[in-house]
């Protein structure tokens, strides 16, 4: 029996873990005490992750479809139908072939995806299959500092003195991360949440604006336009920056009444954050991305504040976008997207593609490509190929458009639904299985070592692409995953100083790691010289209405075992059976509605109800909680009925995160 040293893939926090190996088998995990982001403690998920790791729901051999049904060959076999399918698609029809990548894979795995679309597919149209918030995110963060990603660092919660997150449960989503808020919190940190539901984070805040459902980029704005106008904001620096003038005009044309009446919070609170805001020594502000998470308009708005209250840039400051995916950071920092390479290095540049066309002795692609997800929404008749890397469920929202493919390929570790639309499947080594880096929220590049050996003998990424690569008549010359990362290196200025052997005796090094930052940089800290500027925002709140027909707002959510459409939770036993646990209780799903809304009713717990709205509607059960507001309603999608019965009919809402509500009529059955 051996501890070894892990990382968990999870979500997005990078905990450190030990894995148990005996007889070649992971057989336990165990947290690590001296890990800077885990410290010692893990999450129920994370606890749980030896079982996901050795499920026996693995695809073991590569596949073919020949007349409808699937045959085990070999990986050459696979290889050679597959190129022979796709010859029409190359060259000049290229723009036919689309590639969505994965947030769970490592780095190096998803930098081979991006160069094997681009460099021997001649295909940009390359996306991450994630929540699309992060990108915007991302969006924002560049333009605001010019650090595309997380401003701050997880080690400087217990130093900050305020802390404002924004709509997420981070004490359910990212665990240990609400640990290390409410911890602070203990300390004497002030802790304020907005959010139209009063979640387990919010309860536990010293001050929780429960705004109504579609009003909190609205009430953002507020607190920003009472920061300008009382006069807390930092009048030495903000006022300065580019933007400001026009930002400030859009608040200003904000009628405080009407908005106060809007989002149902007191002038006397959002004077009070507003105050405290600028007026603490050091502040931090959390979201999440995706359904339940934050969209680029409104990340726009967070930013913007915190700029005006002279936040950013400062020690113990950040602006915290919070992941829920392993490796969703990483994934955008080896460009995996359209308009990307790696680094966040813009594919428009030409300094920039030649100094990879040099790297890689290619032509590449001179236009950017196209989003996937866009291409199948708009039942983009150009696109015919689909190369799909190890994904979650919640790609069932394509179903239809997928099975009109020409041609689909899978690569993957875990037997999945999925697995059933690909017309040849190529099984990879997992996690664990290979060298690989990961990248948390905080930028934190971790490494991960093979520790024991492929299942059945499958191939890793690296062995299998370059087999790929070298039947289209190109040459990678890769030994190990530690040459991908070399290469990966010498391409990205913020990873520059990171190598193999830098990690391996490291919990862990924050990018940028370059000449400048040899051992890495905790956070962004404004330097003389360097320019902040606002974001540019709509000034547009589009008001969210209920009427005689449909009375009640419903806001979309996630379950807290249903993580990420369940791909992964299933494969784990104890999270699988808190989620069956929950199905017994709710085997339809439930809604939280008020108790007084339960009274109009005439419902009570566990009695069903049909939700409808103008897109459609569902059965489920009752759940009386004071979490909501009355008029108000939530559900948690963990039922994949749900959404493919209602909420795919509302998939023009996600967009919209935490914003995302839904006009609905509330009927006992």
């Amino acid at each position: 029996m051996d501890y070894k040293s892990g990382v968990c893939n999870f979500c997005g926090t990078g905990c450190g873990n030990y894995l148990r190996i005996s007889d070649g088998k992971i057989t336990g995990v165990y947290s690590s005490r001296n890990h800077p982001v885990s410290k010692g403690r893990l999450c129920v998920r994370g606890w749980h992750i030896h079982e996901w790791l050795m499920t026996d729901q693995r695809i073991s051999s590569p596949m073919i479809k020949v007349d409808g049904s699937f045959k085990n060959v070999t990986y050459e076999e696979a290889v050679n139908f597959m190129m022979e399918k796709l010859s029409p698609y190359m060259g000049s029809s290229a723009k036919a072939i689309g590639f969505l990548g994965a947030p769970r894979w490592s780095n190096e795995n998803n930098y081979l995806f991006m160069k094997l679309a681009r460099s021997v597919f001649k295909t940009n149209n390359i996306t991450l299959d994630s929540e699309s918030g992060h990108r915007g995110s991302l969006n924002v963060l560049s333009k605001v500092t010019g650090f595309p990603a997380m401003t701050g660092s997880l080690e400087q919660i217990e130093k900050t003195k305020f802390i404002m997150v924004i709509g997420s449960d981070l004490t359910r989503i990212n665990p240990i991360i609400g640990s290390e808020i409410h911890k602070a919190q203990m300390a004497g940190t002030k802790v304020v949440t907005l959010g139209s539901r009063k979640t387990q984070m919010a309860k536990l805040s010293n001050l929780h604006l429960q705004c109504r459902p579609g009003t909190l980029k609205l009430t953002i704005a507020l607190i920003a336009k009472v920061a300008i106008e009382k006069g807390y904001m930092d009048k030495n620096s903000a006022s300065s920056m580019a933007g400001f003038n026009d930002f400030a005009s859009s608040l200003a044309a904000i009628n405080m009444a009407e908005a106060i009446g809007s989002t149902g919070i007191s002038l006397d609170d959002i004077d009070s954050v507003a105050k405290e805001l600028c007026g603490s020594e050091s502040a931090m502000a959390f979201w999440s991305t995706g359904i339940s998470g934050a969209d680029e308009d409104t990340v726009s708005y967070i930013a913007n504040l915190f700029l005006i209250a002279g936040k950013v840039g400062k020690e113990n400051c950040g602006l915290n976008s919070i992941t829920g995916l392993a490796n969703l950071q990483g994934g955008y920092d080896m460009g995996v997207a359209p308009d990307l390479l790696t680094g966040f290095q813009s594919y428009s540049d030409g300094a920039v593609r030649s100094k990879f066309e040099k790297a890689w002795q290619v032509q590449l692609p001179a236009e950017v490509g196209n989003d996937v997800y866009q291409l199948l929404e708009n039942k983009n008749k150009d696109l015919k190929v689909l190369f799909v890397a190890e994904h979650d469920e919640g790609i069932v929202k394509y179903e239809k458009e997928i099975a009109n493919l020409d041609f689909v390929v899978y690569f993957g570790s875990y037997d999945n639904p999925f697995v059933n639309h690909a017309d040849v499947v190529f099984p990879i080594a997992a996690l664990i299985e290979d060298d690989g880096t990961y990248t948390n929220t905080e930028r934190r590049v971790q490494i991960s070592q093979k520790r024991i050996q492929a299942f059945n003998g499958v191939l890793s990424v690296r062995e299998l692409f370059s087999m790929i690569a070298a039947k289209s008549g190109v040459k990678w010359s890769y030994n190990s995953s530690e040459d991908v990362f070399k290469e990966i290196a010498s391409l990205t200025p913020s990873y520059s100083g990171l190598s193999y052997d830098k990690l391996i005796n490291s919990t862990g090094i924050q990018w940028p790691c370059n000449s400048e930052y040899p051992n890495g940089c905790k956070s962004f800290l404004l330097k003389s010289g360097t320019a902040l500027s606002f974001a540019k925002v709509s000034g547009t709140f589009p008001a969210v209405n209920v009427s005689e027909a449909f009375p009640f707002l419903l806001i979309p959510g996630r379950g807290e075992y249903f993580w990420h459409q369940n791909n992964i939770m299933k494969k784990s036993y104890i999270p699988k059976r808190e989620y069956n646990a929950t199905l017994l209780v709710y085997p339809k799903g439930f809604i939280e509605i008020n108790s007084e809304d339960a009274k109009k009713l005439q419902v009570r717990e566990h009695w069903t109800v049909k939700i409808s709205s103008d897109k459609g509607s569902m059965n489920v059960s009752v759940k009386i909680s004071e979490d909501v507001k009355p008029g108000t309603a939530y559900v948690p999608y963990f039922i994949k009925e749900m959404i493919t019965d209602f909420l795919l009919g509302h998939s023009d809402k996600s967009d919209m995160g935490l914003d995302a509500t839904i006009p609905v009529r509330i009927e006992r059955v």
